[in-house]
């Protein structure tokens, strides 16, 4: 998958949105990704909903009730909520790096993110990082 292609392919406003996941990962070759996670802003969710994006139930605990939506390989989100690491939307912008015109979360909220979900799968991701940045 081409990453910035698929980003680019959905026409979004640079400033609605920012690449969560593992997509920071996948932009530098440190991870395949096999989708694309997205935090967007309310207006950018709601015109998305409006278009007929796929309304998905969460089903973390405390999201109850809530969605997320989905078009493809491509699912969009509010914030990315994580233990105790819940940056909002404008703090994850003003760190993010922006890689070919899109804006990526820092590999630094990365790693938060990752600790801050404490599952195994995390801790060969958190190593890759830490090691590429030295």
């Amino acid at each position: 998958m081409n990453i910035i292609q698929e980003i680019q392919n959905l026409n979004f406003s640079t400033e609605q949105y920012i690449v969560v996941g593992s997509g920071p990962m996948a932009v530098r070759g440190l991870k395949d990704s096999h989708d694309i996670d997205i935090v967007v802003t309310p207006e950018l969710f709601e015109k998305c909903s409006q278009k007929g994006w796929e309304q998905m139930p969460w089903t973390y605990p405390g999201k109850e009730g809530q969605i997320y939506l989905k078009k493809g390989i491509v699912e969009l989100y509010l914030d990315v909520n994580a233990g105790e690491f819940h940056p909002t939307f404008q703090e994850l912008m003003s760190r993010a790096d922006i890689i070919q015109d899109i804006p990526f979360a820092s590999l630094e909220d990365i790693i938060q993110f990752k600790k801050a979900y404490n599952r195994p799968k995390h801790d060969a991701d958190i190593e890759k990082i830490e090691e590429y940045l030295g």
